[in-house]
């Protein structure tokens, strides 16, 4: 069930890692590669903020999946409030979610029961942890800048930057399959087939998914796996960042082409998006369990997720 929490959170988590987890160095160039390098660490170091994201996925036009998040994040202490709004399969599914006093509360539109997990040292060590760890590490920090710069390489040259009246900045990035770098090319066609591999895995293991505070088909896995003459397309990049140095709007669209185990072609398009505010005034919702109907979920040894009755 850890996995298949990795594969929702994937969809609206990836704008927002871009700004916690990089603690890449500022240099004195003011390309937009460096611009946008500067602007990531500096946002790095805010202690909360609110984020809306969305992302959406289409197949030859459809679309499959998509998912909607307002949430407010004391990157600090590790709390957190908010709702994802998601929708896959022909069902449509609000989440609303919280992280506070150690534990993760998670409750659905469809049910008035909140279903709660004990984090301890796990959730929130791990994600203070991933905030703190890097910007008390200047060496690994710069250490990683070297790696992610050696493998940008000339890529660095099609980040295009325009740079507003006030300071503040826009800063892009457009690819083509011609213009990625061969290793990306080679490599890409392993990765997204054994990604769309990888999300079967998850819906063929669920043991229990009555357990899990989603309706029990919400999750069907509509994704065409791609097996063959798979290839990135085009990918596009833009962000703003503002006066403060701060990124304030992050997306991103990857196009993948290929074709699956009939012979059918598909082309599939991602999207990506993540606006921040309120940056170090940001203060997450709290929720009071006193008197609401609560079940507690528990991890097994295989480290899925099992849920308990247990009424407050």
């Amino acid at each position: 069930m850890k996995k298949k929490w990795l594969v929702l959170g994937s969809t609206v988590g990836l704008s927002a890692a871009l700004m916690v987890t990089t603690g890449l160095s500022a240099m004195a160039s003011t390309s937009g590669y460096e611009a946008y390098k500067s602007a990531l660490k500096n946002s790095h170091t805010v202690q909360s903020v609110t984020l809306q994201a969305n992302a959406s996925l289409k197949d030859n036009g459809k679309v499959l999946e998509t998912a909607d998040a307002q949430l407010k994040l004391n990157l600090k202490n590790g709390n957190m409030s908010g709702n994802t709004d998601l929708s896959a399969g022909g069902e449509h599914q609000k989440l609303s979610m919280y992280n506070q006093n150690e534990q993760t509360i998670l409750k659905t539109d469809s049910s008035d029961t909140y279903y709660v997990k004990q984090d301890k040292d796990d959730t929130k060590a791990e994600f203070k942890k991933m905030h703190h760890s890097k910007a008390s590490d200047p060496e690994t920090s710069r250490q990683v800048e070297t790696v992610i710069d050696a493998l940008v390489g000339n890529l660095k040259d099609y980040v295009n930057m325009d740079t507003a009246s006030d300071g503040s900045k826009q800063i892009s990035l457009q690819l083509d399959q011609a213009q990625l770098p061969a290793v990306v090319n080679a490599i890409a066609p392993l990765a997204i087939k054994e990604a769309t591999k990888h999300r079967e895995e998850i819906q063929s293991k669920e043991s229990n998914p009555s357990a899990f505070p989603f309706h029990k088909q919400f999750l069907k896995n509509e994704v065409p796996q791609l097996t063959q003459d798979i290839k990135i397309d085009h990918v596009s990049v833009k962000a703003n960042v503002n006066a403060s140095n701060y990124i304030q709007h992050q997306e991103a669209d990857l196009t993948v082409s290929g074709k699956d185990a009939s012979g059918a072609a598909h082309q599939l398009v991602i999207h990506l998006q993540a606006d921040f505010s309120g940056f170090n005034s940001t203060t997450p919702d709290t929720l009071d369990l006193k008197g609401k109907k609560v079940q507690t979920l528990k991890s097994n040894h295989e480290g899925m997720l099992k849920a308990d009755g247990n009424n407050k």
